[in-house]
C-alpha cells in the first residue's frame, strides 16, 4: 500500500507510532530530503506527539461564543462572537510573549489551537461554568466530543 503524502504550509508532519514504523518513515523522510530545493535550509525536529484539540471541540467553543454574544449583545454592543472568544481566551488561557525573529510581541492572547484534547476540555469547562454563573445556559449537544469526554470522566 502506498504511503499517503501530505505537504503542509508549515512543513511535513510524520508520526511514528513505534519501532516497526521507523524504516517506512525513514524512507519517506529521505525521499522528501532529496526533493527539497535547499534555497531555504531544511530543519528536522523530533518531539513527542500530543493529541491536539479536535475540530469538534473548536466548533463547540465557537458555537458557545455565538450563544453568549447573543445573550449579552443588547447590554454590551461590542460583545461580538469574536470579542467573546478573545475575552474568554484571555481570561482562562492568559497572555504570552511571541518571538518573531528578533522582535518580541508582548502580551498576546494565547491560542487554543495549542491545547490538547484534555486541556481543551478543561478550558471548555471553565467557559461553561463562567457562562452559567453569568446567566447563560449553553447548548451541549449529546453527540459532541466534549459531552462524550465528560461522560467518560463520570464512568
Amino acid at each position: 500500500m502506498a504511503e499517503k503524502e501530505i505537504s503542509l504550509t508549515q512543513g511535513d508532519f510524520i508520526k511514528v507510532d513505534g519501532r516497526v514504523d521507523i524504516e517506512k518513515r525513514v524512507q519517506y523522510l529521505t525521499k522528501r530530503m532529496h526533493e527539497w530545493d535547499y534555497t531555504t535550509p531544511l530543519t528536522i525536529v523530533l518531539k513527542p506527539y500530543f493529541n491536539p484539540r479536535s475540530i469538534n471541540q473548536n466548533a463547540l467553543f465557537h458555537m458557545w461564543c455565538r450563544e453568549m454574544s447573543d445573550h449579552f449583545i443588547k447590554k454590551i454592543p461590542t460583545i461580538t462572537p469574536d470579542n467573546m472568544k478573545l475575552m474568554l481566551k484571555m481570561k482562562f488561557l492568559g497572555l504570552e510573549d511571541i518571538k518573531v525573529g528578533k522582535t518580541i510581541i508582548q502580551n498576546q492572547v494565547k491560542h487554543s489551537s495549542t491545547l490538547d484534547k484534555g486541556e481543551m476540555v478543561h478550558f471548555l469547562d471553565q467557559v461553561y461554568h463562567w457562562a452559567r454563573d453569568n446567566g447563560v445556559l449553553l447548548t451541549v449537544p449529546s453527540d459532541s466530543e466534549y459531552q462524550k469526554l465528560k461522560n467518560q470522566q463520570v464512568m
